[in-house]
């Protein structure tokens, strides 16, 4: 499908919003340039004008590799690499492509690193709850055995959640991934006893790398920037994923980036502010795809541990990973949102080394909101009234 491509002014990002303030040094033109579509979103890149030579042929070489992430690992394109795993039977090695590769490595070792917080095993679940991108079809009609004509009315039957819940059938480490030198290709073996029999229908492993791709893309698109000397501006997909250079129109260069508030409830359009330059930063929150039944949240964050979408009672809101790759902030975000506070607070405290955490929590029986931060004291802000601030230790 033809990508519409175009150059625009700067506006406001989906999860992340990107805002001056005093000791500007306006000497610089950003612009930027914007693609719809890709990964279900906008992808966008901000560039200074005119220290840019050629940017057509650099937004070229970007949207380009774009689509090329995108169509390896894509669970709407017939014959991606994840879309021939997920056909394939127990058992079955399934030649993937080196970017499918690449992010199954970096699944695998989030997925371990956080105790299967992070799960890309649970594409079955996302289903379930009416979270693939077939469900957003204007023309949807019910399919497969558990679909409800009104996904977003009534919720899945619970022999479904359960064996979609099975430890078989989520066991991602047990997908062996390998290079073949002979044949020079890269593949995935479907594990053995990744299958599950409901009412007679069998279904078997399927996954879904949504929660790692924009963050990839990202990461490949910051190396062609850079090889391009870019060293200004930033790129993101979806606001969610972002590779962050250095702002050229602040003394400091450091980028102020606005952290959207996650409920319409609260007062401000942005519940928190954080400083950073030259990094990657990821997001995600039970605020991006979600709806509500009998006053209820269901979003598309699954937990492994119950099968359900996260949301309910006290719980992390949403999550913000500055350091690492985009990849890797992608998926430690995502595990974030699954981990009661003391695992969350663990998890920041025990990797802080490697990278900082910003995420909101939810304590249901107050009925209060506190955002958590390791991130330098002058790094971080809570800009919610309603908010409460906690350092991480």
């Amino acid at each position: 499908m033809q990508k519409r491509r175009t150059a625009m002014a700067i506006v406001l990002a989906c999860a992340f919003m990107l805002c001056g303030c005093s000791g500007s040094m306006p000497s610089h033109t950003l612009v930027a340039k914007d693609e719809y579509g890709r990964f279900g979103t906008q992808a966008r890149w901000v560039y200074v004008a005119d220290e840019t030579a050629d940017p057509d042929r650099i937004w070229e070489r970007v949207c380009d590799r774009a689509e090329q992430i995108e169509s390896d690992v894509s669970t709407e394109e017939a014959a991606s690499s994840i879309d021939r795993f997920n056909k394939a039977d127990v058992g079955d090695r399934v030649e993937i492509g080196q970017d499918a590769y690449e992010m199954l490595k970096i699944a695998q070792s989030v997925y371990e690193e956080t105790g299967g917080a992070y799960n890309p095993a649970t594409g079955l679940l996302v289903d379930l709850w009416g979270f693939s991108p077939r469900f957003h079809l204007a023309n949807y009609v019910p399919e497969k055995p558990y679909d409800r004509e009104n996904f977003m009315e009534e919720l899945p039957d619970e022999k479904y959640v359960k064996k979609f819940s099975s430890e078989d059938i989520l066991d991602f480490g047990a997908v062996e991934l390998g290079f073949d030198e002979e044949l020079h290709e890269y593949y995935a073996i479907k594990p053995e006893n990744a299958r599950v029999e409901v009412d007679g229908e069998i279904y078997t492993m399927q996954l879904n790398l949504g929660g790692i791709g924009k963050g990839y893309c990202a990461d490949e698109v910051s190396v062609i920037l850079r090889e391009e000397g870019q060293i200004y501006g930033y790129y993101n997909v979806g606001g969610s994923s972002m590779s962050l250079f250095a702002d050229p129109t602040r003394e400091r260069e450091i980028w102020e980036i606005t952290v959207n508030s996650p409920r319409s409830s609260f007062r401000t359009y942005y519940y928190a502010t954080l400083r950073a330059r030259d990094t990657m930063i990821s997001t995600s929150g039970d605020y991006e795809q979600y709806y509500e039944i009998d006053g209820t949240r269901y979003c598309h964050i699954i937990d492994p541990q119950t099968g359900k979408p996260v949301g309910a009672g006290s719980h992390i809101v949403c999550a913000s990973v500055v350091g690492g790759t985009a990849a890797e902030g992608d998926a430690r975000a995502t595990a974030i949102c699954c981990m009661d506070l003391k695992e969350a607070l663990d998890y920041a405290s025990g990797h802080a080394d490697e990278f900082r955490v910003l995420f909101l929590y939810y304590d249901a029986e107050k009925d209060s909101y506190t955002a958590y931060s390791n991130l330098d004291e002058d790094d971080w802000e809570v800009d919610e009234p309603t908010v409460g601030r906690e350092e991480i230790k």
